[in-house]
């Protein structure tokens, strides 16, 4: 079968399932090695940084939509609800792992997680990798899972005097 006989659809559903199966699978490992998995996150955010480098001074909702766009909808998280003003931008979010793609591979996120020996909470910990980087340009950036949804906020730090 070559690519091109392959729906990008497909190709992206292998791509974040694959993801899904990394990230829970590191953090099983961890977590059955006793080692921690915000040391892990915090090691993985402090390698990137940089990253936002070139988004310093942007208004909150660009920098919000660079992340969702180029690291967190991959993953296969989807937006519910977003807004921004000039102090905040928020982005509410269905958790991780994506119960549509897992469906779609015949599992479910509780089936799919309990195989590693991970909870949601503890998958929702990769979202601390975007700490340090917000942190890099003068923002604080925070990440809270409650039931059914993923919030993940914005917000200018105030210079200290």
């Amino acid at each position: 079968m070559t690519k091109e006989r392959v729906s990008k659809e497909v190709l992206l559903d292998g791509a974040q399932m694959d993801l899904s199966v990394v990230l829970a699978g590191t953090m099983g490992f961890l977590k059955k090695h006793n080692l921690s998995i915000e040391d892990w996150a915090r090691y993985i955010g402090e390698a990137f940084e940089g990253a936002l480098g070139d988004l310093e001074g942007a208004p909150l909702d660009t920098v919000m939509e660079h992340l969702l766009t180029l690291d967190v909808l991959p993953m296969g998280a989807e937006v519910v609800s977003s807004e921004s003003t000039s102090r905040k931008a928020e982005a509410t979010l269905t958790p991780l792992p994506s119960r549509a793609l897992l469906k779609k591979f015949g599992t479910t996120p509780r089936e799919f997680l309990s195989g590693f020996g991970v909870t949601k909470q503890d998958l929702a910990l990769v979202y601390a990798i975007y700490e340090p980087a917000a942190k890099a340009i003068g923002l604080e950036f925070r990440h809270e899972l409650t039931d059914s949804r993923q919030v993940l906020s914005l917000k200018r730090v105030s210079a200290r005097r």
